[in-house]
């Protein structure tokens, strides 16, 4: 089953922290979203299946936007791969040998309605840091609740650990099904937007919602601490839409 707990999804286990796992991440505003998801199920899958099949990535896996009228992005798409790897000569199959139904002008005319359909917004590199899971928990929710951090440069290893010691565990039961924690590794400096985020995994939106409505409290000595290191710069809620992994 491609959506269990495995050292290829897309935040990893401790396992593979001692491999070069990065990922590739892609933002993207799609105009007519139904358009574009078909172009992802019926193109852009097959090609990355292609990818996975000759060991170039690891795994594919692209979540949806939810309720985000105000978010500068419709979809984001993820390239999980092996930095040890991706510097070796590779020669992908040609789409018209892929897709033989087509002529090599209609997929020129699909590949021009598609850009025109869809912008990538930017582009990143992260890789995981710590993840904690739930009692339990053997795959991934569908319900990913992206927090965009800036941390004060120069104070990353002291902000993520606040982050670890924070979440050293999950309460059985509790709506929120998991928590990680990623760092961007193409860039640094003072003017970036974020440059880590965490992620709250949840099984339905509803849950994510009903935890927010619970009575508000105060920030407790350790979040002050943590607050104090880095801005929580925006928040986006994402619903699995693809997921593909290596076998």
């Amino acid at each position: 089953m491609k959506n269990i707990l495995l050292a290829i999804t897309l935040l990893i286990t401790t396992h593979v922290f001692s491999q070069n796992i990065a990922f590739d991440f892609a933002f993207i505003d799609a105009e007519n979203i139904g358009d574009y998801d078909q172009n992802l199920k019926t193109k852009f899958q097959r090609i990355n299946q292609n990818f996975i099949d000759d060991g170039r990535i690891l795994g594919w896996h692209v979540w949806k936007v939810i309720n985000g009228a105000q978010t500068p992005f419709t979809h984001l798409a993820v390239s999980v791969y092996d930095l040890d790897k991706m510097d070796e000569d590779y020669t992908p199959k040609k789409w018209t040998d892929e897709f033989t139904d087509m002529t090599e002008a209609e997929l020129r005319s699909w590949f021009s309605k598609n850009n025109e359909n869809r912008k990538i917004i930017f582009e990143t590199q992260m890789v995981n840091i710590a993840e904690v899971l739930q009692e339990g928990v053997t795959t991934y929710p569908d319900i990913a609740v992206m927090n965009l951090m800036s941390v004060k440069h120069g104070k990353y290893k002291a902000y993520e650990d606040l982050e670890k010691a924070g979440t050293k565990s999950i309460t059985k039961g509790s709506p929120r099904k998991g928590w990680s924690l990623a760092k961007r590794i193409d860039r640094i400096g003072t003017d970036l937007s974020w440059t880590h985020f965490t992620v709250d995994w949840f099984d339905k939106y509803s849950d994510f919602l009903k935890l927010g409505a619970r009575n508000s409290g105060n920030a407790d000595k350790g979040y002050q601490n943590m607050m104090k290191l880095r801005d929580l710069t925006n928040r986006i809620v994402l619903k699995k839409f693809i997921f593909l992994n290596k076998e």
